[in-house]
């Protein structure tokens, strides 16, 4: 879009109709810095983006200023008077009283207020120019390639810096990167390094993880921008080393005078990369070097076979074939050393994926190769998990060139696991014990209290009821604590002969304003004649608890949501009853079905222990039950199974 085209516009030819903020959101769709000015009087109208960042100026400011504060030389009315389109170079001042030179083109945009455009151009160079530019940027490219050829860090990093001042024609740079802790240390200056901190810590680096500008006028973000301020810098440029890791550096660019170019964060980038590919490769061959250092073999075969080695060894020779193998080996793969001699060396290790490759790189290159853990078949087709080496023999004696190491990790692996196991009991340990003093304290002090008030108030008032439900709502805590801490231990339950349907409806009955507001329906089945159950009604309230809570949060946000619960006498076995617990929500995966009743596993993301049905678990065994799972893709179900309470076996048997 022109101004000619701005002029043009309804919206101007309206002006009086629309608001400065309109106005000036045409403006910014110019390509270049442009003011609105009165023709007349010279006062500043309206301003784009261009003109606010080429100055210093807020918009705000700049609506409040002359022209001859801005353009101290501009002749407006001689400009208005020439009907030659042209333009001139003239002295900008900047908000900082900083002086530069602009080239400007004035446009009229006719209609009765006398309104012209002031539009701020790009200065024009030379095709001379242009081409010594272009050279400097070939040869700072040049340059940067070369820098990558350097043997030591500091000189690549060196002629790096150099090459970026080349490339962007900056006078001063400055190129950080990671030192001791978070801590970035300024590595290599161009021009004067006072312009620039010694060091940027990782607070400090909060608002330069991605390229930008900052130029006078702006927010200091930083210890960098409040330099460049001091420092009366016209603007400063900075981009990390690596993007995706902005803490391993950072290249910084500035100059006094003038306004960054388009071009300046990407030929910066440019330089970051290089910069960044460096310093990445000093890292991989410190630590290719120091890999090498520790499986690099010390001296000949003698030095090999030293000791009582438990590791397996085989040796081969320049072909690969085998030459021998140590007693451990034999062990290990059940095969002697004459029964291997002269076979490749892939037939005795045989694994999933061969190791010829690795071994003749071990080989060319002359050093020793770790391939990490892989499966080993044995002789007799078993198969064990084994660390294995891979070193090159030089300078030895005879014709061993090759050696591989291979350790057992069969043992590892069963240590592993069985530290595992410890670790998660210690730590049901440490969780109950926090369990018994954050929470058991607190719930016997609001139950004394409850106590107190029921005993303050008189039998007939209407709060005793809530009170004493508020008093069985604490000893369901104290239980469930006690629960978790039984996790670990012999659990204690009283079972006694429970109505099942009686003790169901209590629970939904509970749960009934929570299931309403989460717009989920509810239905309690029991069949006619279900005799009861011999239960501990607090134990069992746990186990539904964490049954209905389950469901709730597999319903949550689903539509036409239901939880059902059904009972009746087990068909398989008469002694016993059986309560589903369903749902119709998303179901569980296949491969976790096996896994929901493991302590600490749990699919919930945000909140859950793991513990609710590993307790579900432990209780119902303790009661002599069970607990199933059935789920597919809309829908779970749980079948909780308790025997009948003896009084009632005989009742409901002659029933039947």
């Amino acid at each position: 879009m022109t101004i000619s085209g701005i002029g043009e516009l309804s919206l101007f030819k309206r002006r009086g109709a629309h608001s400065s903020e309109e106005l000036e959101a045409l403006l910014d769709l110019l390509p270049h810095p442009t003011l609105v000015a009165d023709g007349r009087s010279g006062k500043v109208l309206f301003a784009n983006r261009g003109v606010s960042q080429l100055s210093a100026y807020t918009r705000r400011e700049l609506s409040e200023l002359e022209l001859p504060t801005l353009l101290p030389d501009l002749k407006l009315a001689e400009w208005q008077a020439s009907e030659a389109e042209r333009s001139q170079l003239q002295k900008l001042v900047m908000r900082s009283s900083r002086e530069t030179q602009v080239s400007l083109k004035v446009d009229t945009l006719g209609g009765t207020e006398h309104w012209v455009a002031i539009s701020f151009l790009p200065p024009q160079k030379s095709e001379q120019d242009l081409q010594a530019v272009q050279q400097q940027r070939w040869e700072a490219l040049h340059m940067l390639s070369l820098a990558q050829q350097q043997e030591e860090l500091s000189a690549c990093l060196r002629q790096t810096v150099q090459a970026a001042g080349l490339l962007t024609g900056l006078p001063s740079l400055a190129l950080y990167v990671r030192g001791e802790g978070d801590t970035l240390s300024l590595q290599h200056v161009l021009g004067d390094p006072t312009l620039f901190p010694a060091a940027l810590t990782a607070a400090d680096l909060g608002h330069l993880r991605v390229p930008k500008i900052w130029q006078p006028g702006r927010t200091l973000e930083s210890p960098l921008h409040k330099a460049a301020h001091a420092a009366k810098l016209a603007y400063l440029a900075s981009t990390p080393l690596d993007l995706s890791n902005p803490e391993s550096g950072l290249l910084a660019a500035a100059d006094t005078q003038g306004q960054p170019s388009q071009e300046l964060l990407t030929q910066l980038q440019i330089v970051a990369a290089s910069a960044a590919t460096a310093l990445l490769q000093h890292q991989v061959q410190q630590a290719l070097q120091s890999q090498l250092d520790r499986f690099a073999q010390s001296d000949a075969v003698s030095s090999l076979l030293q000791g009582q080695t438990q590791d397996g060894i085989l040796f081969t020779d320049g072909e690969l074939r085998v030459l021998e193998i140590n007693p451990a080996a034999e062990s290990m793969l059940g095969y002697l050393t004459a029964e291997v001699h002269g076979r490749p060396a892939n037939d005795v290790l045989v694994s999933g994926q061969s190791l010829t490759p690795a071994m003749e790189l071990a080989l060319s290159e002359g050093h020793a190769i770790d391939l990490g853990e892989r499966k080993l078949h044995r002789r007799d087709g078993s198969e064990f998990l084994a660390a294995l080496r891979v070193a090159a023999i030089s300078g030895g004696v005879g014709r061993a060139a090759l050696a591989v190491l291979f350790s057992d990790l069969t043992a590892h692996e069963i240590f592993h696991s069985e530290s595992q196991k410890l670790q998660q009991r210690a730590f049901l340990g440490e969780m109950t014990a926090y369990f018994a003093h954050e929470v058991g304290n607190p719930i016997n002090n609001i139950s004394t209290g409850l106590q107190r008030m029921r005993r303050s108030l008189p039998a007939e008032d209407p709060m005793q009821e809530q009170l004493r439900r508020m008093e069985e709502d604490c000893d369901r805590l104290d239980h469930r604590m006690k629960s978790i801490l039984n996790l670990s231990r012999n659990m204690e339950h009283r079972p006694a002969p429970l109505d099942v349907g009686e003790f169901l409806q209590t629970q939904l009955e509970r749960w009934r304003p929570r299931m309403a507001r989460k717009n989920i329906q509810h239905f309690l089945q029991i069949a006619e004649g279900t005799p009861q159950v011999m239960g501990d009604s607090r134990a069992l309230d746990q186990v539904f608890t964490n049954l209905i809570t389950n469901a709730i949060h597999a319903l949550e946000g689903q539509e036409d949501a239901m939880l059902a619960i059904k009972v009746s006498r087990q068909a398989q076995d008469a002694s016993r009853v059986e309560i589903i617990v369903s749902d119709n929500g998303p179901g569980i995966a296949k491969e976790l079905q096996e896994r929901v009743f493991e302590p600490f596993f749990t699919t919930k993301r945000t909140e859950g222990t793991g513990l609710g049905l590993a307790i579900t678990r432990r209780i119902l065994l303790m009661h002599k039950g069970e607990i199933l799972l059935e789920s597919v893709p809309g829908g779970t179900l749980f079948k909780v199974i308790l025997p009948i309470a003896p009084a009632t076996a005989h009742e409901g048997t002659s029933a039947e």
